[in-house]
């Protein structure tokens, strides 16, 4: 089971490098109890506001569109959503501990509460975490 975090969600709204890997891993693990925090919402719907207005990868016309797939993909991909306030003392924690961003650490830290894998396509995270011990992120 996997704590899946907004970088998989990212590449199927916004279909970058990675949007092959993320359709096949949400499709291979649907019927899998997966989690996420509700942070991911945020995190999607600035990756798609970056490739709009910063990258202007996708067209303004699109965005109306693929703002509406934030929820339901999310929300349709996941057993559970925890709240983000109900782990950010332990994210910060662990955040401080390992060396990462607070917003990594959510998913970290949710994944280490569960005993699941992390699913991220952030190899840097990965990296970073295998040097302090820990074996736990993904990438599909």
């Amino acid at each position: 089971m996997f704590v899946i975090d907004s970088s998989i969600f990212s590449s199927i709204i916004v279909k970058d490098e990675f949007y092959g890997g993320a359709e096949k891993f949400l499709m291979e693990n649907y019927m899998l109890e997966n989690i996420t925090v509700d942070l991911a919402y945020v995190e999607v719907a600035n990756t798609l506001w970056k490739h709009v207005y910063v990258y202007k990868r996708i067209p303004y016309r699109s965005y109306g569109e693929l703002k509406k797939e934030i929820k339901p993909l999310i929300s349709n991909s996941v057993a559970g959503i925890y709240k983000t306030i109900d782990v950010l003392q332990e994210a910060l924690d662990n955040a401080v501990k390992y060396g990462i961003t607070v917003y990594d650490s959510t998913y970290v830290t949710l994944a280490l509460k569960h005993n699941y894998k992390l699913a991220s396509f952030d190899q840097k995270l990965r990296e970073k975490l295998e040097k302090q011990g820990l074996n736990i992120v993904y990438i599909p």
